[in-house]
Parts: C-alpha cells; structure tokens; sequence
C-alpha cells in the first residue's frame, strides 16, 4: 500500500520546486545568446541575426521561441507573496510569449517571411521589461526578513534588487535609441536584458535560501510582509496564488 509523503517531505518538495522554477530562468537567460550564436554557425551559412528576436527567422527559431514560450510560463505559474508583484509577473509572462509568436521585421540577408509584427514585438518587449523593472524595484525588498540577515546582507539586497529593476526598465529604452541611430548590431545589448533578467532570479534564489523565506511561509510561520501591495494586514503564503 502506497503511503503519501510526511509533511516535511511534501514541505521539501514544494520549495524544491519553487527553486527549480527561479534556476530554470536563471539559465534560460544565461545559456540563450549563447546558444543562439554558437549553434546557428552550424546549422546555416545565413549572416547571424542583429538581434536575438532575429533568431526567429533562422533554422533556429524552434530554440527561440522555444526558450521564451517556457520563461512566459514559468513566470505565470510562479506565485509569490504580494497581488501586485503576481500581476506584474503574469503580464510579463504573457508579454514574453507574445513577444516570441509576433515576430520582428526579417534582418538583412535572410529569406524574407509572410508575416512581421515588429511593432507589436518591440511594444510586448517594452512591457515585459517594465513589468519585470517594477517587480525589482518596487516587490522585491518586501520579502527581506531583517531578522534573518545581516546588515551587510541587508545593504546588498536593497541596493542590487532596485539596480537590477532600473536596468530592466532602461534597456528596452537603449535598444530603441540604438536603433534610431542605425546601430543594427542589437544582440549583445539585448544579451544583456537576459542577463539582468538572470541576475534577478539568482538573487531572489540567494536571498530566499539564506532566508528560509518559502519553508516559513509553508509551515505558517513567516512574518506578515509590511503590506499587501498597499492594503493593509498579513501577506498570503507564496504558494497560496
């Protein structure tokens, strides 16, 4: 006879999950533009894309798209302590998704395709790096347990969450003054978007790990958060949607 697991396992389990989550998105962002610029010199003798979303019009764009459907996803499904920080997360998650299916205007030297929406792919990208700046600058620091970590530890998270939240803000801002001035070759500056995208998530896992944040909230015993994205009294449990 099957027995369900103790209450410390299903515990363990669900916090396991929760980190494999957060480290999924980690290396999505980290691996990408490698990837991308790697594999594609093997697959095709097409000039490399100016830009990651460019990606999509090569043999590559399964991978591309691919890779932003599942980040979409894993930020949806992803259920922290704050509505707000929720419902900025749910629309950068469906942002990035639309971001990978509207694809951007076809780059120089590759076979031109039926159908371009680089309006619309450039605009699903502005929001879903606004939603991910404001997640940094303005959630973040509600889940720092005082009691927990060090004043050095402190001092580090308050000033990495909202320098990593102003540079998410910033670089769909870069990317179109880049382009305005006809500087064609975006990749790398877009690479960068996903790295601090990356960076992000590595805190987060970092912080929550030194802290037990998300033990505690299972078990009931995680202190109420300052407040609820503006209202008062205690926060809900990050698995509790």
């Amino acid at each position: 006879m099957n027995s369900p697991p103790n209450n410390e396992k299903l515990r363990n389990s669900i916090t396991k999950t929760y980190l494999a989550l957060r480290w999924g998105m980690v290396g999505i962002g980290l691996v990408l533009p490698f990837f991308l610029l790697v594999v594609d010199q093997w697959v095709t003798t097409d000039p490399l894309p100016d830009s990651i979303s460019g990606f999509y019009h090569t043999p590559l764009r399964d991978v591309f798209v691919g890779a932003l459907a599942t980040t979409g996803a894993f930020l949806v499904l992803y259920k922290i302590f704050t509505p707000l920080e929720n419902w900025l997360l749910n629309f950068a998650g469906i942002s990035v998704v639309l971001v990978a299916m509207l694809p951007c205007a076809v780059p120089d030297g590759l076979p031109p395709a039926d159908h371009t929406f680089p309006t619309a792919h450039k605009i699903c990208a502005i929001i879903t790096f606004a939603c991910l700046g404001a997640v940094a600058m303005f959630c973040a620091k509600k889940s720092l347990d005082e009691s927990m970590l060090s004043k050095k530890q402190l001092t580090i998270f308050r000033v990495v969450y909202p320098t990593i939240g102003v540079l998410m803000a910033a670089l769909p801002g870069v990317v179109a003054l880049f382009d305005a001035a006809g500087m064609a070759d975006l990749f790398w500056v877009e690479s960068a978007g996903l790295w601090v995208f990356s960076a992000y998530w590595a805190a987060k896992t970092i912080e929550f790990g030194i802290t037990g944040a998300e033990k505690k909230a299972i078990t009931g015993s995680a202190r109420p958060l300052p407040d609820r994205a503006g209202e008062g009294g205690e926060a809900p449990s990050p698995v509790a949607g």
